[in-house]
């Protein structure tokens, strides 16, 4: 029987590094003004979208160019992390403007806490990124101003904690200098839009490999798909459904439109990244070579699920390797309990104090451990391929993937995972004055309300069956 990562169930489940501007304009565009046909559409919704990201994300990959530019040169290697610095540090400017100082003093802060005695300097840097960032939101700066450095906020908090994490173990081959260590924490291609990356991957950078086409077609690649799902999200999927249509339906709906939305984000990403020139390393023919592209989010495994533990891990792929290794697996010695209280709260920290998310990590998170161990006790009480996760080749059940019912039964958990995620990403749908007070309990409740609770009441429907169906031991 494989073995459950309760770390799978955290994950950045929302796009807060989308740009406020962006953000505002894409939630409080006329909806109802797209419907008359492609011409009227193209003019009032595609043709501004389209302007309005590339005048925003341009200057964007224009910098990280640089430094793609800047490290194939024959230049000292310190020129590369003096430029990643400096590039990151007008990125944070253009997008942030004087909010910029709120990322920088934590990284300031931050340095020193790598030079203390090994073994302390992960625990004392995540507490000191947690502290800072919660001083910050309650006493010091104001709602709207944090909201629009919130997500560069996190994405330095997670590089600069793995980075303390890194130099405990030993894993760092040298403590950074002040130039290795700002230039990551700060580099252009992730302040804004992430992803989290760790050192080793900013490292490529350094390397100084050649432009070639393969690099080309992996920027490519990312920023097409990324404008697709930009375009679906803004364009085509409100139209889907009309608002008086069932409830349920325009829910699936508000739903997708923020999930394409948060893929845009995570192409946008991974794009900055490549062409930064960070990618995949890949073994072949014996040989490692870089495989241009950077997987933040693997939409295919979200949209058509087989489970929501499957969800989970695949909706922000380097925040769930984050959590998972610098505090799930930090914590695990702890007992399984106390490191899930710990990762969860460690995840719902990091994004500052918003009830709205926070309850949606709970709730996702707890769904997805009372379907694992509900589909665990299944497949053992009938010796079938229907866990959470896909089974291996040599399982060991007898009635494999291929059956008909099996089949049935996998496909019928997907549709119970789309309809918790409708019911989950309905949160995340309305105008921006909404998304202002999404944060309070009574905004969280009266969304829910509105679907009169049935995602929960169908989770604790599972415990219940979970509870009840004997343990085997097959």
């Amino acid at each position: 029987m494989e073995d459950f990562d309760l770390a799978d169930l955290e994950n950045d489940f929302m796009y807060e590094d989308l740009s406020p501007d962006l953000y505002e304009y894409y939630q409080q565009e006329d909806l109802s003004s797209r419907r008359f046909g492609f011409m009227h559409t193209f003019n009032q919704c595609f043709w501004p979208t389209t302007t309005q990201t590339g005048e925003i994300v341009g200057p964007l990959l224009g910098l990280c160019l640089v430094v793609r530019v800047i490290s194939i040169l024959p230049v000292p290697r310190w020129t590369v992390h003096l430029v990643s610095l400096v590039t990151g540090c007008i990125t944070m400017y253009v997008f942030v403007n004087q909010y910029v100082w709120y990322p920088i003093i934590m990284c300031l802060v931050g340095y020193p806490l790598v030079f203390v005695p090994k073994g302390y300097r992960g625990p004392l840097m995540a507490a000191l990124c947690l502290a800072y960032i919660l001083t910050c939101e309650i006493f010091i700066a104001s709602p709207d101003s944090w909201h629009k450095v919130r997500g560069s906020q996190m994405i330095l908090a997670m590089k600069i904690i793995s980075i303390a994490f890194d130099s405990d173990q030993g894993l760092l081959s040298k403590t950074p200098n002040p130039l290795e260590y700002f230039g990551y924490a700060l580099s252009a291609n992730a302040v804004i839009f992430g992803p989290f990356m760790s050192y080793e991957n900013y490292s490529q950078i350094l390397a100084g490999k050649r432009l070639s086409f393969s690099w080309f077609f992996g920027v490519l690649r990312s920023f097409v798909l990324c404008y697709v799902c930009l375009i679906y999200s803004v364009c085509i999927s409100p139209y889907i459904f009309a608002q008086n249509d069932h409830k349920w339906l325009v829910a699936y709906q508000t739903a997708m439109s923020f999930r394409f939305s948060h893929y845009f984000v995570s192409y946008m990403s991974e794009c900055t990244s490549v062409v930064s020139g960070v990618g995949t390393e890949v073994t072949q023919d014996e040989k490692k070579v870089t495989k241009w592209q950077f997987d933040v989010a693997r939409p295919q495994h979200v949209e058509l699920p087989r489970s929501l533990v499957e969800v989970v891990i695949h909706w922000n792929v380097p925040n769930h390797v984050f959590l998972k290794n610098y505090v799930f697996k930090k914590a695990r010695s702890l007992g399984r309990f106390v490191a899930i209280l710990l990762t969860f709260g460690c995840s719902s920290l990091l994004h500052g104090l918003n009830f709205q998310l926070t309850a949606v990590l709970l709730s996702i998170g707890m769904y997805a451990y009372i379907e694992h161990v509900f589909r665990s006790k299944l497949a053992s009480l009938f010796s079938a391929c229907i866990m959470a996760r896909k089974c291996r080749p040599d399982c060991g059940h007898f009635h494999k993937e291929g059956q008909f019912w099996v089949l049935a039964t996998n496909l019928s958990f997907g549709f119970l995972s789309v309809f918790h995620l409708a019911y989950l990403g309905i949160m995340f749908g309305g105008d921006a004055s909404e998304q202002t007070q999404g944060s309070s309990m009574s905004f969280t409740l009266k969304k829910w309300t509105e679907l009169d609770f049935a995602s929960h009441w169908v989770a604790m429907a599972t415990l219940l069956l979970s509870i009840i169906i004997p343990k085997t031991n097959a």
